[in-house]
């Protein structure tokens, strides 16, 4: 199918495709699925300053459907949604200001990926931290270990798998 707009020819098999696997990714972990969509979009040749709008516009309508899916369910904060919404606002101006720059510099499509490529191993190493932050201590596994705690060798009372994590705390009321 021809979409005159970017200039590309794309099978909408692929696009439905995509769009099924983000949808999934959306109503499942909340993700904006652009991780996905941008990429694939991207691999299939379309020029990365369409991407960009492309999937903003693809996301409007997946998050229109999740959002009301999750309101059914009593999961949506329409205070801390709307608040964040005023920085969304400034930002999409000034992501989409810089993209036009660069598209006239002709460098839109390879900026943009790098870009990409740093959140990505940003979004990874703060996750890895998160882990390393929160795994317990010498101290406090001798005190989760059963009797002969703090000896040579002693393991945790508690099995890894039952262990959890949580992201770093990022909000300023968080206590540890």
């Amino acid at each position: 199918m021809d979409f005159a707009i970017s200039g590309v020819h794309l099978n909408p098999l692929y696009l439905a495709g995509v769009g099924f696997v983000v949808g999934i990714l959306g109503g499942f972990f909340g993700v904006g699925g652009s991780f996905i969509a941008g990429p694939a979009l991207f691999a299939a040749g379309v020029p990365m300053n369409f991407v960009v709008g492309t999937d903003l516009a693809h996301i409007v309508g997946k998050s229109i459907v999740a959002a009301k899916k999750h309101r059914a369910l009593g999961n949506v904060d329409f205070k801390l949604g709307l608040i964040m919404v005023v920085g969304t606002i400034a930002g999409v101006e000034a992501g989409a200001q810089i993209v036009q720059h660069l598209k006239r510099l002709a460098k839109a499509d390879v900026v943009i990926a790098c870009a990409f490529v740093v959140v990505l191993v940003a979004d990874v190493s703060l996750h890895r931290l998160g882990k390393l932050a929160d795994a317990p201590d010498a101290t406090q596994r001798a005190a989760q270990s059963p009797a002969g705690a703090g000896a040579p060798g002693a393991r945790s009372a508690t099995p890894p798998s039952s262990r959890s994590w949580r992201k770093p705390c990022m909000h300023s009321t968080c206590r540890r």
